[in-house]
């Protein structure tokens, strides 16, 4: 499912694993302050202010330039320790070394981001920060890139707020339950010895609305708003359903919704996930306003066009 923006909620974790690009620790040519002309070098001389569940006050002198890496526990939580592995659910608030401004903060999303533990997908100097670190903590970071991509590198402040963390579930291969009757009107879902679904073609008018039905209903919990879903999924046109336009399966690995809810993905996949029990296969067929809009998304998706998923919900974390 191609992404459509990038939200506040998760331009923070984007950020930090799109520094690692760069190298952690590392200053560039771009850099946008050096360090003779920095008037902070080390977090010593970062103040944060506020309780550690509500977005912070950040204040030092700019500009600030820290050369490597910096981490602290400004408040330290009373929950069990931050694992390698777990999922992480965390406020947190980013600040330009050499403004001194906030850049993006979840608790203006009123959203807190959600990532693993896994130096894979983040950036290393975030895994070095928590790693121990106890549930219910503020922890203070420091980390030198970029905070959009084009932009100069600088030292990036980082106010991490510890909401939770858990052990992610070993993540279902395809849709486990209770198999359900077709729905007139719909298209019917049929799936191969691995998973991978196929649909009838459409017939009719397409619905004006969002129309969710469970093809197959799982035993697992239900997805709420803000969890991290993995899903493996197929999309066709409704006016052409002879080929995908896009599929999970193809790639050969599932796709993770991140803040489900105010995901960075179309507004249909956003509303569709929530409610349905991890396990479940559900048929999705998105209006245009809930997908690509008059735009489309060339050179596969038209203006104006009705979608049809398949969507495998194979865990939910978070």
């Amino acid at each position: 499912m191609r992404r459509t923006l990038i939200s506040a909620l998760s331009i923070a974790v984007l950020a930090l694993a799109g520094c690692g690009d760069q190298g952690a620790d590392s200053t560039t040519e771009t850099q946008a302050v050096s360090t003779a002309e920095a008037a902070t070098t080390s977090l010593d001389g970062v103040t944060v202010e506020g309780e550690p569940d509500s977005e912070p006050t950040v204040t030092f002198e700019a500009p600030l330039v820290i050369e490597e890496s910096e981490h602290t526990v400004l408040n330290e939580g009373d929950g069990d320790p931050i694992a390698e592995g777990h999922q992480v659910t965390a406020n947190m608030t980013m600040v330009s070394g050499t403004s001194g401004e906030t850049l993006e903060s979840s608790y203006q999303a009123e959203s807190p981001s959600g990532f693993p533990m896994d130096t894979a997908q983040i950036n290393q100097a975030l895994f070095d920060a928590l790693i121990d670190v106890p549930v219910g903590s503020r922890v203070l970071l420091s980390l030198n890139g970029s905070p959009q991509s084009g932009q100069p590198a600088e030292t990036l402040i980082y106010v991490v707020d510890v909401v939770s963390a858990e052990e992610i579930p070993e993540p279902l291969e395809r849709a486990s339950g209770e198999p359900q009757e077709p729905v007139e009107g719909m298209p019917e879902v049929s799936t191969d010895d691995a998973g991978v679904p196929s649909i009838t073609e459409p017939e009719g008018e397409a619905p004006g609305e969002l129309t969710v039905h469970p093809t197959i209903v799982g035993e697992g919990p239900e997805v709420t708003e803000g969890q991290t879903v993995s899903v493996h999924y197929s999309g066709w046109l409704w006016d052409d359903a002879s080929q995908t336009f896009d599929s999970s399966w193809d790639r050969g690995e599932p796709f993770a919704v991140e803040g489900v809810g105010s995901a960075p993905v179309i507004d249909g996949w956003n509303e569709a996930l929530i409610g349905q029990p991890v396990g479940s296969q559900i048929l999705v067929v998105i209006p245009p306003e809930k997908g690509y809009g008059a735009q489309g998304s060339p050179p596969s998706i038209p203006g104006d066009a009705t979608l049809v998923f398949v969507i495998d919900i194979l865990s939910a974390v978070g």
